[in-house]
């Protein structure tokens, strides 16, 4: 009977060895993961956040004090030479992080006398103020070229050509094709204008006569980029609502389509949104859709009419809601920033932990994080802590941690004092 109790006890104590590094590699994967990041994320996470930013910009700069300077002024120089707005001004209002204390001292008596409303916006505005006048000069220009390719992504008319093109100059558009009107409002919101048979369309998309026209061409087999042709398709679709969140979508998609075209997704985040827009638009319905759609002739109109409704009808409402939720996190990004700014801080991104991790980071540090994901590149989104958010699943992981570490404690206890013995006491006998 023992020797059964001994091996049943080693069963146990030797299962429970196996089973709670197994156990706690899952509640940690679940607690840190990102994959139950809230959507929004709170106070607590965005003060966390940025004080983890302070520390990262600090730790960019050189530890003496005479090469501080030297380095911050490298960094936005190094920016406005490329023409990144957003990040050169992330590195100004990182300025009292990168420079010295006594720089510092001087540059919040300096802010403090900017006539300007916004904090950040006197910040930066007193950090330039320290930097040569050269660099002003070029900070100007590079202002000028972001709202022309900010304008681009927003307003810029996609024809059938360059709806497949493969060069960058899709992303960022060419100033001779922009109008002195749109860098006019390359600061206001998405545009929606209104053509002929009063259909709203956002112009980056194009129109539904392009994609009626692209989606003829993937049906015959020719070179057209279907996430793409998805992302287009979604977009014109979400112009012809009036919900609330129909703007928020066409923002999203439309710095989505930019972020395609100029090439600057990771592999892992295509491969991820690939399977996104398949869920919200399945092949498998939409081909024969657009197949009847496209199979007879039709006047231009009428074939709009039956491209808009084939695509209407292929679209997969629960797959499509998961997709909103990812465009909500890529059109805050984008409204906190700047369209353009949007696609540099896209790059790093391979999931919807990530977005979530630059969502936060952006809500946190606005266009440092900009500065910070150039200067650090994928790790910067490490910086974004978001929490722990107490899941059921989560809960369960970690009751059951517990009760394994209980029950290995008490095998412990059984064993040791099945097998350790302690000599009784001897009883001297007592003379009467």
């Amino acid at each position: 009977m023992d020797k059964t109790s001994g091996w049943m006890q080693a069963v146990v104590f030797n299962s429970l060895l196996i089973l709670m590094p197994v156990i706690a590699a899952q509640s940690l994967a679940a607690a840190f993961s990102g994959s139950t990041f809230s959507e929004s994320p709170g106070i607590e996470a965005i003060d966390t956040t940025r004080r983890n930013m302070d520390e990262a910009f600090a730790s960019f700069a050189p530890r003496s004090a005479g090469d501080k300077y030297k380095f911050w002024h490298d960094v936005v120089e190094r920016e406005l030479n490329d023409m990144d707005v957003a990040a050169a001004r992330g590195f100004l209002l990182a300025a009292p992080q990168m420079l010295d204390r006594e720089s510092v001292r001087e540059l919040e008596a300096d802010s403090n006398g900017v006539r300007l409303e916004r904090a950040d916006d006197r910040l930066a505005a007193a950090a330039l103020r320290k930097l040569p006048l050269d660099i002003g000069l070029k900070l100007e220009e590079a202002q000028v070229s972001a709202r022309i390719r900010d304008s681009g992504i927003e307003l810029m008319p996609v024809t059938e050509a360059s709806e497949t093109s493969d060069t960058a100059d899709a992303a960022t558009g060419q100033k001779g094709e922009t109008s002195a009107d749109a860098e006019a409002e390359a600061d206001s919101e998405i545009s929606v204008s209104t053509n002929s048979r009063n259909n709203r369309h956002f112009l980056l998309l194009g129109t539904f006569a392009d994609l009626a026209n692209n989606s003829e061409r993937w049906l015959d087999g020719d070179r057209v980029d279907i996430l793409t042709l998805k992302i287009t398709a979604i977009g014109l679709l979400e112009a012809e609502a009036t919900n609330g969140l129909s703007d928020t979508n066409i923002r999203a998609a439309s710095i989505l389509k930019s972020a395609r075209r100029a090439r600057r997704m990771t592999p892992e985040f295509t491969a991820y949104l690939k399977e996104r827009l398949n869920d919200a638009l399945p092949d498998s319905k939409l081909r024969p859709a657009l197949e009847d759609a496209l199979g007879e002739l039709a006047t231009t109109n009428v074939r709009e009419d039956r491209v808009q409704a084939a695509f209407m009808e292929s679209l997969d409402t629960h797959g499509l809601e998961k997709l909103k939720a990812d465009l909500v996190q890529i059109d805050r990004i984008g409204m906190l920033t700047s369209p353009s700014a949007a696609i540099t801080l896209l790059e790093p991104v391979k999931d919807t932990a990530d977005l979530r991790r630059v969502r936060l980071l952006t809500e946190a540090g606005g266009d440092r994080a900009v500065a910070l994901v150039k200067q650090d590149g994928p790790d910067a989104l490490r910086i974004a802590d978001t929490g722990i958010k107490w899941t059921r699943e989560l809960m369960l992981q970690v009751m059951g941690l517990t009760a394994s570490g209980l029950a290995l404690f008490y095998v412990m206890i059984a064993t040791f004092r099945r097998n350790v013995r302690l000599p009784k006491k001897r009883v001297e006998p007592t003379g009467i």
